[in-house]
């Protein structure tokens, strides 16, 4: 008769193995394949001829290649958020702030 530890090894052992043959990947991929007006349009929720509009007046970051036009998501990404809009407190803060180094000033 077997020893009954030796069954357990065994078995984590094949576990451990199986585990580690699985190719899990630690980190998620970015898609780094540029967007063309639809899949844009999808992620911003806005109409193609909207997305037309910002590239024809230059308002939206995008490449063209021919009559083709493309746009890399980190691009749109730093677009949508550089237009913050700051909160009542924010303009608050830095007006006060503002105030506090004038009448340091004079």
């Amino acid at each position: 008769m077997e020893n009954p530890f030796e069954q357990i090894l065994e078995r984590l052992d094949r576990i451990e193995k199986a585990i580690n043959s699985i190719n899990i990947p630690t980190t998620i991929p970015v898609n780094k394949a540029p967007m063309g007006v639809k899949e844009l349009s999808e992620y911003l929720k806005l109409s193609d001829s909207a997305i037309y509009k910002l590239t024809s007046t230059s308002q939206i970051p995008h490449y063209k290649s021919g009559k083709k036009l493309y746009f890399k998501k980190e691009d749109i990404d730093d677009w949508i958020f550089s237009s913050r809009i700051k909160t009542i407190d924010e303009v608050a803060n830095e007006t006060m702030e503002y105030i506090e180094k004038k009448r340091k000033n004079l």
